[in-house]
């Protein structure tokens, strides 16, 4: 049985993020890119979709913020006084995504020359998977889609397949852990 990984959305883009020379991430995960691109890499058909969304959160830039935390600190009800800053990202060019675009297509179409992904499809068996899923979203905090990642890789799993999903997503991790598929967090924030 030959090892596969799953990776959900966010680790597909930090995974090109890595392997993009004008990036600062490039040269960071050397190991771990090298690693990825020795073994099969799959994504779920709902990656395809989110991809867009992704790349155009980045795209758009930001302004940057500073905002007051609001988070309980103490049974008695003490609110934290810190602040969060965010620093702004620059807004990208047309020719730049234009570009990402392109290398997002190449890659799913299979013409890329920097990686190649098999997509996993859904079917109504999927969807029924999610909707079991789903339910560990009362109590950890992970979206729909992410429920159709879970479910992608436990029926996977159930079909005798070696996959090991990479996330960072701490809510989908929790999902993944009781329903007993193997994570990897390489992209861990250090």
């Amino acid at each position: 049985m030959d090892k596969e990984f799953l990776l959900d959305t966010n680790a597909f883009y930090n995974l090109l993020k890595a392997m993009n020379p004008d990036t600062n991430e490039q040269g960071a995960f050397d190991d771990l890119v090298t690693t990825l691109n020795n073994a099969k890499l799959i994504v779920s058909s709902i990656t395809e979709v989110e991809n867009i969304s992704v790349l155009e959160k980045y795209a758009r830039g930001s302004n940057g913020s500073v905002l007051k935390c609001n988070c309980q600190i103490s049974p008695e009800g003490h609110i934290c006084q810190n602040n969060r800053y965010t620093a702004p990202r620059k807004k990208w060019n047309k020719k730049r995504i234009k570009a990402w675009l392109q290398l997002i297509d190449d890659i799913f179409e299979g013409k890329s020359q920097l990686l190649t992904v098999e997509i996993e499809p859904f079917n109504l068996t999927t969807v029924a998977e999610a909707k079991n899923r789903i339910t560990h979203a009362l109590i950890h905090n992970f979206a729909s889609m992410d429920a159709m990642i879970a479910a992608t890789a436990k029926l996977a799993r159930d079909n005798r397949r070696d996959v090991t999903v990479v996330t960072s997503d701490k809510g989908l991790k929790a999902c993944l852990s009781k329903i007993n598929v193997p994570y990897n967090d390489i992209f861990a924030a250090d």
